[in-house]
């Protein structure tokens, strides 16, 4: 199980806990960032700091960053922005499978218009391409499951479903 304690702008674990049915251990994995997803097999996770600034991959064994991707050089501004906003990611995204993460920049887009999530190869931690959905969706992309991950609406009273289908 994966947790992240927020104590403000210094001093903010991510803890990864495990249950081998007699013990329960616990490590601190990062400080200052937050746990944004876990990969299928939970070898992998998936934080950011706590500016927002990068999705960072890490290895859950021994805590290590493998690779990351920074917002403000990869991901393109809002179509309705003039430029000039900084570009962060979701305090949330989805793994879809081991190798394929959903990243929104969806607080960063809100003031220009709808959300924007994003397709990232986590192999390489390289943004592949937007996502194209049939209507606008507001907020982060959540894990769902088997390959799945959801949104919820902007008034919070629709769940929608999402699964990769060709030429996202």
């Amino acid at each position: 199980m994966g947790l992240s304690i927020g104590e403000g702008e210094e001093g903010s674990p991510v803890l990864w806990g495990r249950w081998d049915g007699q013990h329960l251990s616990v490590e601190q994995i990062g400080i200052e960032r937050i746990l944004v997803a876990v990969s299928p097999s939970g070898q992998h996770l998936l934080t950011v700091p706590m500016g927002q600034w990068s999705l960072i991959l890490q290895q859950v064994e021994d805590g290590s960053d493998l690779r990351k991707l920074d917002a403000q050089n990869t991901v393109p501004h809002h179509p309705r922005s003039a430029g000039a906003d900084r570009v962060y990611w979701d305090y949330e995204a989805a793994f879809v499978d081991e190798n394929t993460i959903v990243a929104g920049t969806s607080e960063s887009d809100a003031s220009h218009g709808s959300a924007r999530h994003w397709l990232v190869d986590a192999d390489s931690m390289t943004l592949r391409e937007e996502i194209s959905y049939p209507f606008p969706v507001s907020g982060p992309a959540r894990s769902a499951g088997a390959g799945t991950w959801y949104t919820v609406s902007k008034d919070r009273l629709s769940v929608y479903l999402w699964e990769l289908s060709e030429g996202n």
